[in-house]
C-alpha cells in the first residue's frame, strides 16, 4: 500500500527539460479520496467536480493530487447534510456575506433535523423502557404498587368515551389527538402512544368514563404552556394486554384501593406500554394507574 501510494504522488517529472505533470486516473483518485468511482462520475455530471483532463481519444478521465482538496470539501459539506446542488451553488459564490447567508440557512435545517431526531429518539426510548419494564412486572391483572417519578402530558377532550364505545372508541380518540396533533405541527413521534385519562372524582365515584386523551410530553415539547405535571410518588397499577379488559381491571384496582385503605391522590390513567405487536385487534400491551396516598396518615 505504501509503494503504490508512494508512486501516485511521485513529484512532477523533468523529461528532456519539459516539465510534465503527474496525472491519476479516476480508480486512483478514487482510492486516495475514499469515494467510489461512481461518486466521481456523478460529481462531473452536476458539473461540482470534474477531471482537469479528458483523453478525447480514449474517454479516460485525469485528475491531479492537488484536486484532493476540492474533494475533500465536498465530502465534508454533504456529511453536513448539504445536498448536491446546495454544494455546487456555494462553489459559485465569491461574496462572503453570501457564502455566510448559506452556511447560516443549512445551520437552521441541520437544528430541525437535530430536534426532531431528539424528540424521536426520546419517544422511542419511551417505549423500550416499557417493554424492559414489563419482563419484570407481575401477571396481568394482578394489582402492585409502583414508584413513579414526574411525568408531563398535553391531555385533550374529544366527542368520544372509551367505556361506551370499546376499541371502536379509542381508535376514534386516536384519530381526534391525531388531527389535534397535525394542527398544532407537533413531531409525528409523539403519537406513538395514545393514552386515556379519567378525572380523580370520576374514578373515586365509580364513574367509569373516559373521553380524555393525552400524549406524554418532554423538555422539547414546543408548546410547555398547554402541559400538565403527574405527580411524582406512589402508585398502583394493573397491566394488561387486551383493551376490552380494562374496565373490569378498573374496577379490581378501584377495590385494591379501598382493601388497602389507601386514598386516590390523582387522575386515573391508561397508559399504552407498547403498540407491538401490531395487530389492530385491541390486543396491545398497557398498564391502568393511579396516584395514591396513605388514608389514615395522608403520607404518600
Amino acid at each position: 500500500s505504501q509503494y503504490i501510494f508512494s508512486i501516485r504522488l511521485s513529484a512532477d517529472q523533468d523529461q528532456g527539460g519539459t516539465k510534465m505533470k503527474r496525472y491519476l486516473r479516476i480508480g486512483e483518485i478514487a482510492e486516495l479520496s475514499h469515494i467510489s468511482t461512481q461518486t466521481l462520475r456523478l460529481y462531473a455530471k452536476y458539473k461540482l467536480f470534474e477531471p482537469e483532463y479528458r483523453d478525447d481519444r480514449t474517454g479516460y478521465r485525469y485528475y491531479t493530487l492537488e484536486q484532493c482538496a476540492s474533494l475533500d470539501l465536498i465530502k465534508a459539506l454533504k456529511s453536513c447534510k448539504m445536498s448536491l446542488k446546495e454544494i455546487n451553488h456555494l462553489f459559485s459564490l465569491e461574496a462572503n456575506d453570501e457564502i455566510a447567508e448559506i452556511i447560516e440557512q443549512q445551520v437552521d435545517t441541520l437544528d430541525s433535523t437535530i430536534y426532531d431526531l431528539s424528540v424521536s429518539r426520546n419517544n422511542l426510548r419511551r417505549i423500550q423502557r416499557n417493554l424492559q419494564a414489563l419482563k419484570s412486572m407481575p401477571p396481568f391483572g394482578t394489582p402492585f404498587f409502583e414508584y413513579m417519578d414526574e411525568r408531563l402530558i398535553d391531555v385533550q377532550e374529544t366527542p368520544y368515551d372509551f367505556f361506551a364505545q370499546g376499541y371502536r372508541g379509542y381508535k376514534r380518540m386516536m384519530r381526534y389527538m391525531q388531527n389535534y396533533m397535525f394542527d398544532h405541527q407537533l413531531p409525528p413521534s409523539y403519537f406513538i402512544n395514545v393514552n386515556t385519562l379519567i378525572h380523580q372524582e370520576d374514578f373515586a365515584n365509580n364513574i367509569f368514563k373516559s373521553n380524555l386523551a393525552y400524549i406524554y410530553a418532554d423538555e422539547l415539547y414546543p408548546d410547555r404552556d398547554r402541559l400538565r405535571t403527574l405527580p411524582q410518588g406512589l402508585y398502583i397499577s394493573i397491566v394488561s394486554n387486551h383493551v376490552e379488559l380494562e374496565k373490569d381491571y378498573a374496577r379490581i384496582l378501584r377495590e385494591e384501593i379501598d382493601r388497602q385503605k389507601m386514598k386516590i391522590n390523582g387522575d386515573y390513567l391508561c397508559e399504552v406500554l407498547s403498540p407491538f405487536p401490531f395487530k389492530n385487534t385491541g390486543e396491545l400491551y398497557f398498564k391502568i394507574q393511579t396516584p395514591v396516598i396513605r388514608a389514615d396518615t395522608g403520607e404518600e
